[in-house]
């Protein structure tokens, strides 16, 4: 029998309550299930309960450090040293929370049967098998490769992610499909999401349980029987995944009572998804959620808990909170419909989903044609580009070859392609930003009223956390380059307004004065007075603009934009140490060469400069 800690009505100190730590990696069903659990924590055994905001495959290495001391969904054929780690005692399983998901290719219902209420025709009526794919190739195109179509795949650093682009080869279909990786989970939702709002054809990797498929209707395609021979290679089904409970080996001992309880902990994918659709449903949160599945399904978590704790746990008795954590914690609140706002957006999306689009196709056609351009020339051809123009600029033929010899190095690391679309987004990212910002920048330095009214707004759109950038972008123009280049441009673009509306006010006065006097026009001096005055300024702001695109490489990633970026987020997801640094030394490489070129384009050489 698990004893309940403490008595009903005590009261001890807050500092002297035993913490928890629960991994939050992202999913609904996780946050669910550790409210859930929270509750428990929290009622019964009087811990203070908190959640660390990770990825999945950090969770499980924070687990086995002890930084994180439970885990309430652990994907056990997902992580790829699992067994091992737990077969060495690196954590401790406790045990299966639930093992009837299923996981696999995925499309939209209405793809194969059509909506009527929609309007929507069945375009692909003999949709059936993963291999069938082939023949409805084109009701799924790559909008990024034009020729081809896009098939979703899994999460980097999943091992189901290779075992479904094996898949993918195994049918035959990378012939005609290009296995896409969304970098994140959100991603792919928005991606899914997105593609159903406007009611087009969309193919997906996706498991259960999640609030997305309790929301839509998800058609999962068969594939022959699950054959453990086969799986590796990618020529069968996927089989139930044990998701697992696992706690770290010294919250293990610390907590012997807990941990007994969390051995009994057991639900289903059916349960799970049973809770998230009711979120969705009434809007409660986690913890609401938590409650109502308790007073629901009694008979199941009677199975966890006595019956006198189900009544602590139900009746509201909790230990009584601190008098200084009473004043501590905000009386009120103000509600909003996040929801009503999120409808909006949504229905904005898919209304004007023709107009996006064409921006969208812009996008994609501007980023595609500089990398086309790079990948057109000669690897030593750039080299000696770099080195011409930093001679050029710096009068250092010593330099020059420092930086040539940089960019050398990441074509010996196997990344040259790789620099080359990132290349490619971050030249697409400045060039738009320019376009933007230059012209604000004048129209700022000549109106103090524009100036008053926009400087909030810069400071919004530089302070704002960049992910918050990235959610918008999903939604109007799905995953890939439009996404990564529209939210580069909105977080790079402030320091080239201000920097050009700073320099051209620092024009000295008198010189304005002067060529107004002899004649010129508005636009003549500015054009021939006062942005040349300016330009070193506005070289500095130019410069920092290209840094903070730069910045954003690893960011965009997380929205399907490949490139460095994209092979820094898998090695951190996989905790590969040697491929992240590999990664990420060609991402300093990049942000080194494109910032000493340019901020020193526009100074003179020292006198100590090298001329040989």
């Amino acid at each position: 029998m698990i004893s309940a800690l403490p008595s009903k009505g005590s009261s001890q100190p807050l500092a002297e309550k035993p913490v928890i730590r629960f991994a939050d990696v992202g999913w609904d069903s996780v946050r669910f299930h550790n409210a859930l659990a929270g509750l428990v924590a929290e009622r019964i055994f009087n811990f203070e309960v908190k959640e660390l905001s990770t990825t999945s495959v950090v969770a499980h290495e924070a687990t086995i450090k002890g930084e994180v001391d439970v885990e309430m969904e652990a994907w056990a054929d997902n992580l790829t040293t699992y067994q091992d780690d737990v077969r060495q005692g690196k954590l401790i399983e406790l045990g299966v929370n639930f093992a009837d998901n299923q996981q696999g290719f995925y499309v939209p219902r209405y793809v194969i049967e059509g909506d009527a209420k929609r309007g929507l025709k069945p375009l692909a009526p003999d949709l059936v098998h993963v291999a069938d794919l082939a023949r409805y190739a084109h009701l799924f195109p790559d909008k990024e490769v034009p020729g081809r179509s896009a098939i979703y795949g899994g999460i980097p650093g999943w091992s189901v992610t290779e075992i479904m682009r094996k898949k993918v080869a195994y049918y035959g279909l990378d012939s005609q499909f290009n296995y896409v990786e969304p970098g994140t989970d959100a991603a792919l939702n928005a991606t899914i999401t997105s593609a159903i709002d406007q009611g087009v054809p969309v193919v997906a990797y996706y498991w259960e349980p999640t609030w997305l498929m309790g929301q839509y209707d998800l058609v999962l395609l068969k594939d022959a029987p699950y054959d453990a021979a086969l799986y590796q290679s990618g020529g069968c089904a996927c089989s139930s995944v044990r998701v697992t409970i696992c706690a770290s080996r010294q919250f293990a001992a610390a907590q012997p009572e807990f941990c007994d309880f969390l051995r009994k902990y057991r639900t289903s994918s059916a349960l799970t998804s049973q809770a998230l659709a009711h979120m969705q449903t009434t809007g409660d949160d986690y913890r609401a959620t938590a409650l109502w599945f308790v007073r629901t399904h009694r008979d199941v978590v009677g199975k966890w808990l006595s019956e006198e704790q189900l009544d602590l746990l139900l009746g509201g008795n909790r230990v009584q909170k601190d008098w200084y954590r009473r004043l501590a914690d905000f009386p009120a609140f103000i509600t909003f419909d996040w929801n009503g706002l999120d409808s909006v957006v949504r229905e904005f999306a898919s209304r004007h989903q023709g107009f996006l689009g064409i921006i969208s196709g812009f996008l994609v056609f501007l980023v595609m044609g500089i990398e086309r351009v790079l990948n057109f020339i000669p690897w030593f051809v750039l080299l000696f580009l770099v080195f011409a123009f930093a001679y050029r600029v710096q009068k250092s033929w010593r330099r020059g070859l420092a930086y040539a010899g940089l960019l050398l190095c990441v074509g010996c690391l196997g990344h040259w392609q790789l620099m080359n679309t990132t290349l490619a987004i971050v030249l697409a990212s400045v060039m738009l930003s320019l376009l933007v910002g230059l012209p604000l920048g004048v129209l700022l330095s000549a109106s103090d009223r524009a100036d008053k009214m926009l400087r909030p707004v810069l400071d919004a759109m530089q302070t704002m956390p960049v992910f918050v950038y990235l959610i918008p972008a999903l939604l109007f123009f799905g995953m890939g380059y439009a996404p990564a280049v529209i939210a580069t441009v909105i977080y790079a673009v402030v320091p080239v307004i201000r920097m050009t509306s700073l320099g051209i006010r620092q024009v000295d006065r008198e010189v304005v004065e002067a060529a107004r006097a002899f004649g010129s026009t508005w636009l003549q001096t500015l054009v021939k007075v006062q942005i040349p005055q300016a330009l070193p300024t506005i070289m500095a702001g130019i410069n920092q603009t290209l840094m903070m695109a730069m910045s954003m490489v690893v960011t965009c990633s997380m929205i399907g934009a490949r490139g460095l970026g994209h092979e820094v987020l898998v090695a951190v997801q996989r905790m590969e140490v040697g491929r992240g640094l590999a990664a990420g030394f060609c991402v300093v490489v990049l942000a080194v060469l494109l910032d000493r070129m340019t901020q020193s384009y526009h100074k003179k050489p020292k006198a100590g400069d090298d001329h040989e």
